[in-house]
């Protein structure tokens, strides 16, 4: 296992979009930037950008409780996490 100083630390929230669909609040912990993703594709650049402008290693995806998005969204979100990574590889 790498050494944690080498693990960026993101976290994500999901929260409402205000027009019924949801938003993934992402946070790079190492600089404190913060994005708001309409998509998953938005969140993986993100995710993307933060371990290379920080020069670590890799990422741990830390998700913060969502008290502000329904169980629907947080669904969505979740399947179209393992859609698009399942993509992937």
């Amino acid at each position: 296992m790498s050494n944690n100083e080498d693990v960026l630390i993101v976290e994500a929230e999901i929260l409402p979009n205000g027009v019924g669909g949801w938003v993934i609040k992402a946070v790079n912990t190492e600089t404190n930037e913060e994005r708001y993703c309409e998509t998953i594709e938005e969140y993986n650049a993100f995710l993307n950008e933060a371990v290379y402008s920080t020069a670590k290693e890799s990422f741990q995806a830390v998700w913060n409780e969502s008290p502000r998005a329904t169980p629907e969204m947080i669904a969505d979100v979740r399947s179209k996490l393992m859609k698009f990574y399942n993509e992937m590889e």
